[in-house]
């Protein structure tokens, strides 16, 4: 009987391991003949003029969606039909505004140039590195936006990842509801015409457009930090959980193919268009990508104490997240090692020796170069994947229980909403 249950085993093994053989074969043989149509040279120009006119530029369809609900006044049923878009976007309820609909309708269609075989490499991609990634977002992608001090002081004033005075379980909800967007934006299927990924895009551009709506109706100093959310610091974002994630994955031993760079790529340029990025700021391929993120980083990287709040806010989530399993001091380390001094500096990361960031690097290589080596067997690639997916869920689940993108108007600004109601 046992031994019957083990050949079973064996046999299910060796016929998963086939079928995932060929899935991926196929999709990289095809994703190999689009590449040959991208020209991978061409290069943006990503000059501070037309970066700065992006400021002043947000998001019209989304925008003018929440202005037509928010002009109704009518408190209780707005969070009401939050509250059923978070449950489910496929049940919105009977009284559902007709312009909802059409956004939810119009932001998911996707560009004519979104290719599906790249698509599916690019989401394969991120399912071999995601633990990898969701380091790299708390480490690098997050702060390095709060770098942005214009950018950051939007997050600040609306007190979505710092409110109830820096509150960690309030930090540890945002934070958790970004990993889950970018894993259901990046797990396979995730931005199919039923995918989570497209589904909690769309809902995150719709909060921005509240956000936006809130910030502005109580005057949000839009000549000193430019327009709440703009295109640019959207941009900027964008590049962060993506283009700036590769440099990330360089510095810790990781290295993509061509191929697999433009189909990782190409994944965030549907994303962009999805979370409504105007289509001159979405870049060509991963080198304009690449340009695009130091751009806007360069140009926007500039002292702030709000933004040292936030990462004092994000440096006590990691403290309490991950110091019992990667030890004393490697939260400091991973900083400075993924961004670099001059921006651990300007943040005010605590300084500590180059001897304890390059121990900190050689012992991530040591563990991605066995990592490596498997992925580059198709089998052990599949056990990789397996085992990628499991170590997803585990962190987020370290991070949360709830298992959706929640959509919510921020303490802060609810607290301003019911003021603005009684004048």
């Amino acid at each position: 009987m046992v031994s019957t249950i083990l050949w079973l085993l064996l046999i299910a093994f060796v016929g998963f391991s086939i079928a995932f053989i060929i899935k991926n074969v196929t999709i990289k043989k095809r994703a190999l003949e689009k590449l040959k149509t991208i020209n991978t040279h061409e290069i943006s120009d990503w000059n501070g003029d037309k970066l700065e006119s992006k400021r002043s530029q947000m998001d019209p369809l989304a925008d003018e969606t929440v202005q037509t609900i928010m002009s109704k006044r009518e408190e209780f049923k707005i969070n009401h039909l939050f509250e059923s878009i978070v449950k489910d976007r496929d049940q919105l309820p009977p009284d559902t505004p007709q312009e909802l609909i059409d956004y939810f309708d119009k932001s998911a269609i996707l560009p004519e140039w979104a290719d599906p075989d790249l698509i599916a490499l690019g989401q394969q991609i991120y399912l071999r590195h995601g633990i990898w990634i969701g380091l790299l977002l708390c480490y690098k992608s997050l702060p390095e936006c709060y770098a942005c001090a214009r950018g950051a002081e939007v997050l600040h004033q609306t007190a979505r990842l710092n409110e109830e005075n820096g509150s960690l379980e309030t930090y540890s909800r945002r934070i958790a509801e970004t990993a889950q967007f970018v894993v259901f934006a990046m797990s396979p299927g995730g931005l199919g015409v039923r995918g989570k990924g497209l589904h909690s895009t769309q809902k995150v551009r719709l909060i921005h457009a509240v956000i936006r709506f809130f910030l502005k109706k109580h005057h949000f100093d839009t000549e000193k930090y430019s327009e709440p959310i703009n295109q640019e610091d959207l941009a900027g974002t964008l590049m962060s959980f993506s283009a700036l994630i590769i440099e990330g994955l360089e510095i810790i031993g990781i290295e993509f193919e061509p191929v697999e760079l433009e189909a990782y790529i190409h994944c965030w340029r549907v994303v962009g268009h999805i979370v409504g990025l105007d289509d001159d700021m979405i870049p060509k391929n991963s080198a304009d990508a690449l340009k695009l993120g130091h751009s806007i980083l360069d140009r926007e990287m500039a002292p702030s104490d709000h933004a040292k709040e936030l990462v004092r806010a994000l440096r006590d989530f990691q403290d309490m997240k991950s110091k019992p399993i990667l030890g004393k001091n490697s939260n400091i380390a991973l900083m400075r090692l993924m961004m670099g001094n001059e921006v651990s500096d300007l943040l005010g990361v605590e300084p500590i020796s180059q001897d304890k960031i390059d121990s900190m690097q050689r012992k991530i290589k040591r563990i991605t170069w066995v990592g490596e080596i498997l992925d580059k067997s198709l089998i052990f690639s599949m056990v990789l994947q397996f085992l990628t997916k499991l170590g997803l869920t585990m962190m987020l689940r370290r991070m949360t229980s709830a298992d959706i993108i929640n959509f919510y108007l921020p303490t802060s600004l609810t607290r301003d909403w019911n003021s603005h109601q009684r004048r």
